[in-house]
């Protein structure tokens, strides 16, 4: 259920970016849509899940500010889980069982971005960017040892890195594919676990809106 919430309100953040930009009849508006493969890094790939997720997706509302700069919103869903084998763990009351350990993580991030074409404004075909963004993720956390397990939900700071490149459909376009990567930091402390950071590779396309 808190899944389908989690994905349910990305999609509510899209729409209402992209109606906001409709009613202010914003020019040079950019809409870029991702497909996005998660890999856990650090703790978060040591202590949790260190499986990679097929199942993201991201977008961005660029506003041009002019041909090298832009500034917007970004959002996503990113859905990690891995159930590891039979183990013997030892619980917080100092007990030993036998049980099979299943963790899941979905994290949905809310943040402002800027992003810089150092070859904007130029006949290069291919556009590489640089970007930068922060706010936070909403992260569903539950983890099950056998039978008994719970769940919580919190929001935590988060700073992202990315860069790639732009390719157009044709030479005089302004829709085209993106191939690029991020580097997310996710701020989390509870249970005794670390930050939840991760590199997404991406793939999609950009469009402008108007």
């Amino acid at each position: 259920m808190k899944k389908n919430i989690s994905l349910a309100l990305s999609i509510i953040v899209f729409s209402a970016m992209a109606f906001t930009a409709n009613a202010q009849q914003k020019s040079k508006v950019q809409l870029n849509l991702n497909y996005n493969y998660g890999l856990p890094m650090g703790s978060f790939k040591n202590d949790i899940i260190s499986d990679g997720s097929a199942r993201g997706f991201s977008g961005d509302l660029m506003f041009g500010i002019n041909k090298k700069f832009a500034a917007g919103l970004s959002s996503g869903f990113q859905d990690f889980y891995q159930k590891y084998p039979r183990d013997v763990y030892t619980t917080g009351d100092h007990e030993v069982t036998s049980a099979v350990l299943s963790n899941s993580i979905q994290t949905v991030p809310l943040l402002a971005k800027g992003s810089y074409m150092p070859l904007g404004g130029t006949k290069s075909f291919i556009q590489p960017y640089v970007s930068l963004g922060a706010g936070i993720s909403l992260v569903d956390f539950r983890q099950y040892l056998g039978e008994f397990g719970g769940s919580t939900s919190s929001g935590n700071f988060t700073a992202q890195g990315g860069a790639g490149i732009m390719i157009p459909f044709d030479k005089k376009g302004t829709s085209g594919f993106n191939i690029g990567a991020t580097y997310n930091y996710v701020a989390y402390k509870k249970f005794g676990y670390g930050n939840l950071n991760s590199i997404a590779f991406q793939a999609g396309v950009h469009f402008p809106l108007k």
